[in-house]
């Protein structure tokens, strides 16, 4: 039996099935042979030859178990040592080899998510062929200089045919995909001279509400431009003479209106403005002056609160009791709503600046609750000056890294476990407002999309640069809060609940509006 073992050995051996022949060579019984030993001297010699072929073409895995196999029959030989020695040379240099791969594509990477596609593709250029990390950071640098490219062909457009806010919001797209180049620095100012130019004509016409929405727009290109930080200014300046009108303080206003009129003195219902405000202040000195003034207070009539106290107070206004059938812009907008778009899906609007995502079972009671394993930490986004921060107590993947804080920028990856993911965006740079995209988060409204968190503004339309996607719309429609009413402001047909309305009216809860193609639905979320 013995002697038919060893003959089956070395016809697998002839025959190079070397494994086959470990296996039949490996009993004690054969050791101890005079032919065995012949045999596993030959079968030694065997692996070792192939081991060393398979070393020299980079097969380390394979080397090392051909020379485990050579040891374990012929125990420690010079030739089964130094074959050891050179393998795991070989591994160790191919693990720091790779290790120096890693480093490199994350650092491109790093540059291309900033905008420096140059310094990133010279980086993937070092990278071998068959690297699927590099081929996908090259693809993706690709995709963004094309998207830089046609957003910057569609800023000069814009310019040219003078629609300045298009050309913001293009140029600013185009930044966000690539680091600012020539072409780009010299189109922006350009278009900063245009656009403030043409801020300052409308502010002296006293369309201040449309030279104030571009120059919020266009200040992140301004590069602190003098003539954007004045107009600014003066804009800044007629609010607070606006608000100090509505509280009843007119000497304060006119001070005010004075400084705005020195900064833009060719706007001359600015001095209008100021003459008024003296005449009504002098009038209601007169008044206050005169019998009227002499009443006690508890005989006077107590004044209606003025809609920006009433927002502060956090109370709804007082409706009269003869007035059965309020005006829908009386309530005040909620801190956080549904904003339903038809073709859009819903949308889940926060308008705090610091708001807690989390397992809807959680013991600390999140916010915005997520269908989740309780287990899963919760993490705090909080806005603070146009930036956005996250914060955890525990680590949470970005970007495939574990981290407890990080600032947020534009395709941030957050995972709070490999099924509870979502994606930050900013949308549209000229805006504060970010938007958090449900990928694998679910809510436990099935059909909310994609959580807001609303600055300023909400921008709906076509393209990429909206917080809400809706292409039949066909141009952009923005929604705001002013003195607690969400406003709408767009160059379309306005009807709420099937009848022509005053976009300064605002849009109430619950009752069907129409935006020109475009149907929606706000309510209490």
């Amino acid at each position: 039996m013995l002697i038919l073992q060893i003959k089956q050995a070395e016809c697998a051996l002839a025959d190079g099935r070397l494994d086959e022949a470990c296996e039949l060579a490996a009993g004690k019984d054969v050791q101890g042979h005079r032919r065995g030993q012949r045999l596993i001297g030959q079968l030694v010699q065997r692996l070792i030859e192939r081991g060393t072929e398979h070393l020299a073409a980079g097969h380390t895995r394979e080397a090392l178990a051909d020379c485990d196999k050579a040891m374990k029959l012929g125990g420690n030989l010079p030739e089964a040592v130094e074959l050891r020695r050179r393998v795991a040379e070989a591994i160790s240099q191919k693990r720091r080899s790779g290790h120096r791969r890693g480093d490199l594509v994350t650092t491109a990477r790093e540059h291309i998510e900033n905008g420096r596609l140059s310094l990133g593709e010279g980086l993937l250029a070092d990278a071998p062929d068959d690297s699927v990390r590099a081929g996908l950071l090259r693809h993706e640098a690709a995709a963004r200089r094309s998207r830089a490219e046609a957003a910057l062909k569609r800023a000069q457009a814009a310019l040219d045919r003078s629609d300045y806010a298009a050309a913001v919001d293009e140029l600013l797209t185009a930044r966000a995909h690539r680091a600012e180049s020539d072409d780009m620095a010299d189109l922006a100012a350009r278009l900063v001279c245009a656009a403030a130019g043409w801020a300052r004509e409308e502010m002296i016409r006293g369309r201040v509400d449309l030279a104030a929405s571009l120059l919020g727009r266009l200040k992140p290109l301004a590069g602190g431009s003098r003539d954007v930080e004045d107009l600014l200014r003066v804009a800044a300046e007629c609010r607070r003479a606006w608000s100090a009108i509505g509280r009843g303080e007119l000497r304060r206003a006119g001070e005010i209106l004075r400084r705005a009129r020195a900064m833009l003195p060719k706007a001359q219902w600015l001095q209008q403005a100021v003459d008024s405000t003296g005449r009504a202040a002098q009038a209601l000195e007169d008044i206050r002056s005169g019998p009227l003034g002499m009443l006690p207070e508890s005989q006077a009539e107590t004044r209606e609160p003025h809609p920006e106290e009433t927002l502060a107070a956090e109370s709804p206004p007082v409706l009269s009791p003869v007035e059965p059938d309020p005006p829908a812009s009386a309530g005040i907008l909620p801190g956080r709503f549904l904003l339903q778009v038809d073709g859009a899906g819903s949308s889940l609007v926060l308008r705090e600046p610091r708001v807690s995502f989390g397992p809807i079972s959680s013991s600390r009671r999140p916010e915005v609750g997520l269908l989740a394993d309780p287990a899963l930490p919760v993490v705090t986004i909080e806005r603070a000056e146009g930036d956005y921060f996250l914060r955890a107590e525990t680590p949470v993947g970005i970007n495939d890294r574990m981290v407890t804080g990080k600032l947020l920028v534009d395709g941030d990856r957050i995972a709070l476990s490999p099924r509870c993911r979502l994606r930050f965006r900013l949308p549209n740079a000229a805006s504060g407002s970010a938007v958090l995209e449900l990928s694998t988060a679910r809510l436990p409204q099935a059909d909310i999309r994609r959580v807001i968190l609303m600055d300023r503004e909400v921008i709906m339309g076509p393209g990429p640069a909206a917080h809400v996607r809706a292409d039949h719309l066909g141009e952009r429609a923005v929604l705001y809060v002013r003195d607690g009413r969400l406003l709408c402001r767009a160059r379309l047909d306005l009807t709420i609940d099937h009848k022509p309305a005053d976009p300064s009216a605002g849009i109430p809860l619950g009752k069907p509006v129409r935006l020109g193609p475009l149907g929606l639905v706000v309510t209490r979320a």
